[in-house]
């Protein structure tokens, strides 16, 4: 998986937001297959247009790695930047992680709609909320 300078290099040379939009299309096809089996209630994040999921397992050196999907390509590839930002830390690097400011860097928000970007923060607090 791709680590946050990646992400970085990969939207730093992006100009406007129909390349940046691409690419959150081709990193949403880099999630792993997130299984049916995992698409409960209690994955599932509310809050977002779009259904997500987020599962994640601790690590045994404190460490999470995290999982997910959705059913909207967009909300997919913002799902796989927040994946990709907070796999591998400790719950306390993770809640030490300033999401929003990261993905302005990437020069993401800015052209979100209101709901999407209420959904994005509902995926940064149930990411931030692991222990």
């Amino acid at each position: 998986m791709l680590s946050q300078q990646t992400l970085l290099e990969l939207f730093s040379p992006l100009h406007n937001w129909q390349e940046r939009y691409r690419q959150l299309i081709i990193l949403s096809k880099q999630l792993p297959t997130f299984p049916d089996r995992q698409k409960t209630d209690e994955n599932q994040v509310n809050g977002c247009e779009n259904r997500v999921w987020l599962s994640y397992q601790k690590q045994v050196d404190n460490t999470f790695i995290f999982q997910g999907d959705s059913e909207g390509r967009i909300v997919k590839g913002l799902l796989a930047i927040l994946i990709i930002i907070a796999n591998n830390k400790t719950a306390k690097q993770i809640r030490s992680i300033n999401f929003q400011a990261i993905l302005s860097q990437l020069k993401i928000t800015n052209e979100l709609s209101k709901s999407r970007m209420q959904g994005l923060t509902k995926l940064i607090e149930r990411i931030q909320s692991v222990s």
